[in-house]
């Protein structure tokens, strides 16, 4: 429409969202725009806005999740799975988002027909690393002794004390097709975990556990709605056989349970587990394991959801702190004992494909009767574990990841043998795959 004095034309303003959409070619109002057709009941228009905010911003994380959402409610949910997919693998995720995406990734997943071959899931992780005690040696170089003419020190033999290696590793981890049970899904899982050493082949390990995983997902929710008081479940029953320089050494069975529930920007968690190991070698070191847990998991350093899906550097802090029983056979050294363990974990994002992890993790374990005659009079045993972790995840494609991991492990002991130390760096590259 033309308007003012001859020669001057004045364009007018656009006023529908359609024409709006048409007319931008800025991704932040685009942005608005998408949400404000969303809201309105408009996921085709909505998709067509969040479609040129990725195509002119593709590191908006937050425009790749509502991308997916307009598409899903536009009735296209093969491309709303697509694009989730897309999102988990290119972006980090803070928690409840993660649980978010992952449960909108199976509620949409289209069915495959019955004479189709199901989908198995999984990654493989190879890597190289240096361990400073390969073998566990103790810290000290002499041992105190309790004799019948006294307590003496004796020094510990060198093929006993702590001996560095370099060493490879090899992760498989499989999940097979899963069924609708409850209001969740159940399926198989195998994990596979083989850490082989250059010299100290005897420490050579292999740990392998099959299994049955079921996961109950929270309710979806939309851009800016309620956190859902249900939360989500994932329970898990694990096999495991676990080899140590190409012998058994244990075999055990694992139960556990696991909820997470959105707490405004974090997610609550808390759990309960039980686990029994049988060993081979030495029958008297089979145990059954109580424990429970409670951990908490938040972003920092930013101050809403938006800013944390458009890229804005920030990070997620969680705590987790355990307490568990180990009811040991009745001819164990030690007895009974009782464990508490907390776990502080911090993740800064550097970007949409970067990240710096740092892991502090410290343990108090108790024994209730005397360990040995021969060590302090049968003086009760107390442990106190700490292990520090640092490492960066470097995202390099849909399918390939890359982490390094510096590792640093200290053991006290009121009884001088079980003094431990040493360090550890490990370098490996992750696929993903679908089978």
């Amino acid at each position: 429409m033309l308007f003012g004095t001859p020669g001057i034309v004045i364009a007018q303003k656009p006023t529908s969202l359609t024409q709006q959409i048409e007319a931008s070619q800025n991704p932040d109002e685009l942005y608005q725009l998408g949400l404000a057709a969303l809201a309105a009941g408009q996921p085709d228009l909505a998709r067509q806005a969040f479609e040129r905010v990725v195509g002119l911003n593709p590191g908006f994380a937050g425009a790749w999740l509502d991308l997916a959402l307009a598409t899903a409610r536009s009735g296209d949910l093969a491309a709303a799975v697509e694009h989730l997919e897309y999102l988990r693998g290119q972006f980090i995720l803070p928690p409840a988002l993660s649980a978010q995406v992952n449960y909108w990734f199976s509620l949409w997943q289209t069915p495959q027909p019955a004479a189709a071959s199901p989908a198995w899931r999984g990654e493989i992780s190879i890597g190289l690393g240096y361990d400073s005690n390969a073998n566990t040696g103790p810290a000290r170089q002499q041992i105190p002794l309790s004799l019948a003419s006294g307590s003496s020190l004796f020094d510990v033999d060198k093929a006993f004390q702590p001996r560095a290696d370099r060493f490879s590793v090899i992760g498989f981890t499989l999940g097979g097709p899963s069924l609708r049970l409850g209001p969740g899904r159940i399926g198989p899982v195998l994990l596979l975990r083989s850490k082989r050493l250059l010299q100290e082949k005897e420490f050579n390990t292999l740990d392998l556990q099959p299994g049955l995983q079921y996961m109950s997902p929270q309710s979806p929710q939309g851009p800016g709605g309620a956190d859902t008081p249900e939360g989500s479940w994932q329970v898990n029953l694990f096999a495991q056989h676990y080899r140590q320089g190409g012998q058994a050494l244990y075999n055990g069975l694992r139960v556990g349970a696991q909820h997470s529930v959105p707490w405004r920007m974090c997610e609550r968690s808390s759990g309960a587990e039980i686990e029994t190991r049988f060993h081979q070698r030495t029958p008297s070191l089979g145990a059954t394991l109580y424990s429970v847990n409670a951990g908490l998991s938040c972003p920092v350093l930013v101050s809403d959801r938006t800013s944390i899906m458009s890229g804005t550097p920030g990070g997620t802090l969680s705590a987790n702190l355990k307490a568990g029983f180990e009811q040991a056979r009745f001819d164990r050294a030690g007895g009974n004992n009782r464990t508490v363990e907390f776990t502080m974990r911090y993740e800064q994002l550097l970007n949409a494909t970067q990240s710096l992890q740092a892991t502090w993790q410290i343990a108090q374990i108790a024994d209730q009767t005397g360990y040995s005659p021969l060590l302090e009079n049968n003086a009760t045993r107390r442990l106190q574990r700490q292990t520090i972790s640092l490492g960066m995840r470097q995202i390099i494609s849909r399918s390939w990841e890359a982490y390094l991991n510096v590792d640093y492990f200290q053991q006290r002991a009121n009884l001088p043998l079980f003094d431990q130390k040493g360090s550890q760096m490990v370098f490996r590259f992750v696929r993903g795959f679908d089978w």
